[in-house]
């Protein structure tokens, strides 16, 4: 998915695409206008802080994929991947 896709969980709760690789794609929770530009080479990773800017923001807050052991490590909440696209990213 596109950073900035808007998606609805079966919960309620939405989120924007901030990450997407190969272990899955990461989402912050709200909906947020951003672009791949604006985590391209940012640390858009879910574990880059130490290369990210200090005022880097886009670390996803949960993962849009099962429970696995480096998202547990991070503490970061997977929701596994029942979602719905409510707007597709630019």
């Amino acid at each position: 998915m596109k950073a900035g896709t808007i998606i609805k969980l079966p919960d309620g709760r939405i989120g924007t695409i901030v990450y997407n690789g190969l272990d899955g794609e990461g989402i912050k929770w709200g909906k947020h206008n951003i672009t791949i530009h604006d985590i391209i080479g940012n640390g858009n990773t879910t574990h880059g802080a130490e290369i990210a800017p200090t005022n880097y923001d886009w670390f996803p807050d949960a993962m849009l994929r099962d429970v696995y052991s480096l998202a547990e490590k991070e503490g970061i909440e997977c929701v596994g991947n029942d979602y719905e696209i409510i707007q597709e990213g630019k």
